[in-house]
């Protein structure tokens, strides 16, 4: 609710009464101001981190071995969503070719023990 005169506030209630076809209860009212509260919070803080990967992708690019990471956090500030699927896929995919290596590894080293005795 806007802070103004009670006229204001009286009319701003009108409003969106009428946008919305019916007063709102106070419980009602409460829960959507709680709701608009709560996406203000994430829409802040989504914000503030994009920020800080900005000054971090500045900071990359400044420092030529790091330029690969600066590469990324570009792409993941333009393309977050995208770019957290392809992370979830390349890690998914690191871990299963690493285990299957490590079992791999295993049978050779095994192999090769009963070689040699």
């Amino acid at each position: 609710m806007s802070k103004g005169n009670p006229t204001e506030r009286l009319e701003d209630d009108l409003d969106r009464a009428k946008a919305r076809g019916r007063w709102l209860s106070d419980d009602e009212q409460a829960e959507l101001d709680r709701e608009a509260d709560a996406v203000a919070i994430q829409v802040e803080a989504k914000q503030k981190r994009d920020r800080k990967l900005m000054i971090l992708t500045g900071v990359c690019l400044l420092i030529p071995p790091l330029w690969p990471v600066a590469l990324g956090l570009t792409l993941f500030l333009l393309y977050p969503h995208s770019m957290a699927r392809i992370g979830l896929a390349a890690a998914i995919t690191f871990l299963v070719g690493g285990l299957l290596l490590a079992g791999l590894l295993g049978l050779v080293m095994v192999w090769l023990i009963q070689l040699l005795f």
